[in-house]
């Protein structure tokens, strides 16, 4: 799935007074309670987001157990931040070009 292919989430929201914003929104609630954030972050070297996530009442583990539609919701949430970088970065489409190019192994 490409990020043209995700499903329709919520538009992203500032989750801070400095505008930072939370991808699709919200937290992502996974199987075993906990949540995931995607959030953009204040890096100063580049776009970059973080992935938050929070401690389940349910289970001592820290890796989420997603089932696929909660890995969607994911995917879509990263899609939100890798989308809007062209229009929140300075040079943003360059930056997601290279980025990549840099993935796919292409020479810039």
């Amino acid at each position: 799935m490409t990020t043209e292919q995700a499903p329709k989430i919520s538009d992203p929201a500032p989750v801070s007074d400095r505008g930072f914003l939370i991808y699709g929104g919200q937290p992502i609630p996974t199987s075993y309670g906990h949540t995931v954030r995607v959030q953009e972050s204040s890096a100063a070297e580049g776009p970059h987001v973080w992935l938050f996530i929070d401690d389940s009442p349910v289970s001592d583990r820290n890796s989420p157990h997603l089932s696929l539609e909660q890995a969607i919701a994911v995917h879509a949430a990263l899609g939100q931040f890798i989308d809007g970088v062209a229009e929140r970065w300075e040079d943003g489409a360059e930056r997601v070009a290279e980025a990549k190019r840099n993935v796919l192994g292409e020479q810039s």
